[in-house]
């Protein structure tokens, strides 16, 4: 089954005319890395994230946003940032903004997603679930973090920089992830939930698969 790798650069879409939005995507395809494009519009984004998993194809998105939070027991170490995050917290004010702006714009794409092709895939965030060896299409959500040496000129740059890190990582993602959180509580499973890409509630307490790139992609992206 072919694949294709989506990272989201989470922002603001409102923007005045003529200006870019904070907001950009990243697209290539698994078997071809000179396919990648990207984006600053939401509604294409949507749009070609449908049409590959309509074509069967099994899709990996990204947003660089926190997708989960730790729920610790003990109650001093509530507002600490998760585990190896450093000065980039989820806790910290920039965290917290993108975290609720992530979650905002993740649900409205994953309704998208669930109103066109909801009853034909399945909703992964597992490290073993991607590579897919399923013979249907899955929609595998994943978190980027793009911080400091890695942030490139642009957010789509940025975007490129995220899904080009998963292409290189996707053969072992377990190993690749270095944030994890204690009693993990799933933003993007929330998402997911509400949606109706996903059912089981289980799913809230599973960490999602985190990439966090060194240094900023470097090449070309092509319009989409």
């Amino acid at each position: 089954m072919s694949t294709v790798i989506y990272a989201v650069d989470i922002g603001s879409t409102r923007c005045k005319a003529g200006r870019t939005p904070n907001f950009a995507w990243a697209r290539v395809e698994g078997a071809d890395p000179s396919s990648l494009v990207g984006s600053s519009d939401i509604d294409k984004l949507a749009d070609q994230i449908i049409r590959d998993l309509q074509d069967g194809q099994s899709v990996a998105l990204g947003f660089e946003a926190p997708l989960f939070i730790p729920v610790p027991v003990e109650s001093s170490a509530l507002c600490h940032g998760r585990k190896n995050e450093g000065s980039r917290s989820f806790a910290a004010p920039p965290g917290l903004a993108v975290a609720t702006l992530g979650l905002h714009q993740a649900a409205w794409i994953l309704r998208r997603i669930a109103d066109s092709c909801g009853d034909s895939i399945e909703f992964k965030t597992g490290a073993g679930s991607w590579p897919p060896s399923e013979s249907h299409a899955i929609l595998f959500c994943w978190e980027a973090f793009v911080s400091d040496r890695a942030h490139g000129r642009t957010h789509v740059q940025d975007a490129a920089t995220a899904a080009m890190a998963f292409l290189s990582a996707e053969g072992n993602l377990a190993s690749a992830t270095t944030i994890t959180a204690e009693r993990p509580l799933s933003l993007i499973a929330t998402a997911a939930l509400w949606s109706g890409l996903a059912t089981d509630t289980a799913v809230l307490r599973r960490p999602t698969v985190v990439i966090r790139p060194h240094e900023p992609f470097a090449g070309d992206v092509q319009a989409a």
